[in-house]
């Protein structure tokens, strides 16, 4: 299946799981009281939805608004692309480039509040946090590796319903925010729904984190990558969910260059 690279990352996320959710854009729009033609804009990646949008999508799709936020924020090959129809547009693109700046900026002050919030959320007293096992390493991309037991633990706040971390490896899943290096806090469970981003056990020994969507009346695991191609995995009966990914944990920054 060929990926729209044309479409803005959170465009393609948004069309994902109103996808995965059995949801038309019609459906959608009346359930945020937007026009249709508002939401498809969205995800054809033409328009941004504002902060307050976010709020309201995230709570549809039940997911946390920071992850809207840092897709809704181009990408570097993006911005170049930005820039060259800018160059190319002449006095009128000067103007469009100011308004986007001025956009950019509300949107990168909203991701750092965001991150603020979640590291105040997380940084709890000791006595409000629990232990939960850094399982091992887990591919992102085409399953190779099997869950390996590290005997190493990291701490969560005691009320997120987490039972185990996993250090990701691969780019398979840069669409959905998800990192080469990023950690994953799992709710161990073997049934999902659609549109949960799962870590799946391949045939009893191989491991995977992606999408979890239904086709066709088959269940399907399908990576998130815009740059990149990857087959969607068909689950079989040898096959199982063992964990739906609750958080994603970005890896630190690298420092400046001096």
């Amino acid at each position: 299946m060929r990926r729209d690279a044309g479409k803005s990352r959170l465009g393609r996320y948004l069309a994902a799981r109103r996808t995965a959710a059995g949801l038309s854009l019609e459906k959608l729009a009346s359930l945020i009281g937007r026009a249709t033609s508002t939401v498809n804009s969205w995800e054809q990646g033409t328009r941004t939805p504002s902060l307050e949008d976010m709020v309201v999508l995230a709570r549809v799709f039940d997911t946390h608004v920071e992850e809207l936020i840092h897709l809704a924020v181009p990408t570097a090959a993006e911005i170049q692309e930005e820039l060259k129809k800018v160059q190319a547009a002449g006095e009128a693109g000067e103007q469009q480039i100011k308004r986007r700046i001025t956009f950019l900026r509300q949107f990168l002050a909203a991701r750092k509040e965001a991150q603020r919030l979640r590291a105040l959320e997380v940084l709890q007293p000791i006595t409000s946090v629990k232990r939960v096992p850094l399982v091992g390493k887990v591919p992102a991309g085409p399953p190779k590796l099997a869950l390996e037991e590290t005997g190493e633990y990291t701490e969560v706040p005691e009320g997120v319903p987490v039972d185990y971390a996993l250090v990701v490896r691969g780019d398979s899943m840069v669409g959905a925010g998800i990192d080469d290096g990023d950690v994953v806090w799992v709710r161990r469970q073997a049934v999902a729904k659609p549109g949960d981003t799962v870590v799946a056990l391949l045939g009893r020994e191989e491991v995977t984190v992606k999408h979890l969507l239904e086709q066709d009346g088959r269940w399907v695991l399908r990576a998130n990558n815009p740059y990149k191609e990857y087959p969607d995995i068909p689950l079989g009966p040898e096959d199982e969910i063992i964990g739906v990914v609750e958080r994603v944990i970005k890896k630190p920054a690298p420092p400046p260059l001096t």
